[in-house]
């Protein structure tokens, strides 16, 4: 695409026609109609988590101008962030048969939203480095000179690979920023989107390539979280996108809801006694130690300096306390499970159920449910097993929740509050 002049992209009824050919609308939930390919769609960011993400920034504190894609694919971020922030949107995409699609999209959330932004928003088909031509192609449209408040980018990384490098990445990350650089303020604010996988030290690459051309700008890492004990999303917010904290950790709930922790990057460390029975045991969800926000969650959590980690590795963080960690969002959306020791046990296996569903029962356990490294074709087996050991226990026993863990080298049983 390089010396090849972008191309406006006319969101008419020869578009439209076009995008339902090749992609029918369908409605978002809670949101507009949007034309997206399968493969698009694989790629693209629901409206749900776009809105949500979008919500995060102030306004107030983003300068006026026209929101920038450059590699817009569907232009789902793209809309919403014009939507949260009521700017126009200037996309760009590479493919000639994506950028259609992302112009009709457009100009459907714009009518959705009910907002005047979309009059100036504009798709083009094009080099997403080619800052000058497009900048210049979209003002002689438009009929008159722009601002850029907000640089927003979400490159392409190599499809299914657990692993890749900056320089996969494409638009490649440093040549698109410096492209563009002096179109930016110099106080720039840009939200680059990046791979959940990236490693620390492709983290300080990122953060060295902003560097160099912004200086000390501010800068904020957000890691982003639906649940189920992963990272669905990570970047990077820079000048007025960032927020006052280093670091970042959004939890999304499947309602749409979000909490937020915010602190410093801190280690944390394993501590070396054992649970004891009485104390409070809470399986954190790995995102908080992968955001570096372990600390910072603890200092919230509980009020008891007789606290620590049991284990920081997997999939199932473990915390322990003399006392119940706080019920505050901003605590409990960051949990799996948490509850009173009341029992330690040997072994989980087919032959330690008995045992298991007895000192559950006198416990007042009615349901236990196994927490802990289980091989998984065994897991559903044991469960079940246990369920129907404590079922014949149910006109004794209360109706009390509560689930078993690895301790050391054995296993606590727990009470939920």
């Amino acid at each position: 695409m390089a010396g090849i002049q972008p191309v406006v992209m006319i969101p008419d009824e020869n578009a439209r026609s076009y995008a339902e050919s090749i992609a029918p609308a369908r409605e978002e939930p809670q949101g507009p109609l949007l034309h997206t390919t399968d493969e698009m769609r694989r790629l693209a960011t629901p409206w749900r988590v776009s809105m949500a993400r979008a919500k995060l920034l102030n306004p107030s504190q983003i300068p006026q101008g026209i929101v920038l894609d450059p590699a817009c694919g569907s232009a789902t971020q793209l809309a919403a962030l014009c939507t949260a922030l009521n700017r126009p949107g200037l996309g760009v995409e590479l493919s000639g048969a994506a950028a259609p699609l992302a112009a009709v999209n457009l100009k459907h959330c714009a009518l959705w939203a009910e907002n005047d932004w979309g009059e100036s928003s504009r798709v083009m088909w094009g080099d997403g480095n080619d800052a000058e031509s497009i900048l210049k192609t979209y003002q002689q449209n438009i009929g008159s000179p722009v601002e850029i408040a907000l640089l927003h980018i979400d490159p392409a990384r190599p499809q299914d690979a657990q692993q890749h490098t900056l320089d996969e990445m494409q638009p490649r990350l440093d040549h698109l920023l410096l492209s563009w650089s002096s179109f930016l303020p110099k106080n720039p604010a840009l939200i680059l989107d990046l791979s959940p996988r990236l490693s620390d030290a492709q983290r300080i690459q990122v953060d060295d390539i902003v560097s160099s051309i912004w200086g000390g700008v501010a800068r904020t890492w957000q890691w982003m979280t639906q649940g189920r004990g992963r990272i669905d999303r990570l970047s990077l917010w820079v000048g007025p996108a960032a927020s006052v904290h280093q670091n970042r950790l959004v939890r999304l709930s499947k309602k749409g809801e979000v909490s937020l922790l915010e602190g410093s990057n801190e280690s944390s460390i394993v501590d070396k006694y054992q649970i004891e029975l009485g104390q409070y045991l809470t399986i954190v969800d790995p995102s908080l130690i992968s955001s570096g926000l372990a600390e910072s969650w603890r200092k919230i959590a509980v009020n008891s300096e007789t606290s620590g980690w049991l284990k920081l590795a997997g999939r199932r963080p473990i915390f322990i306390s003399d006392e119940a960690i706080s019920e505050m969002d901003s605590v409990l959306n960051f949990v799996q499970i948490s509850g009173r020791a009341v029992e330690t046990v040997s072994e989980v296996s087919m032959e330690s159920i008995g045992n298991l569903a007895k000192s559950a029962n006198n416990a007042g356990i009615s349901s236990l449910k196994l927490r802990c490294k289980i091989d998984p074709d065994l897991q559903p087996t044991l469960q079940s097993a246990i369920d129907r050991e404590l079922r014949e226990y149910s006109s004794e026993s209360t109706s009390s929740l509560g689930f078993i863990t690895e301790s050391g080298d054995g296993y606590v049983i727990c009470i939920q509050p």
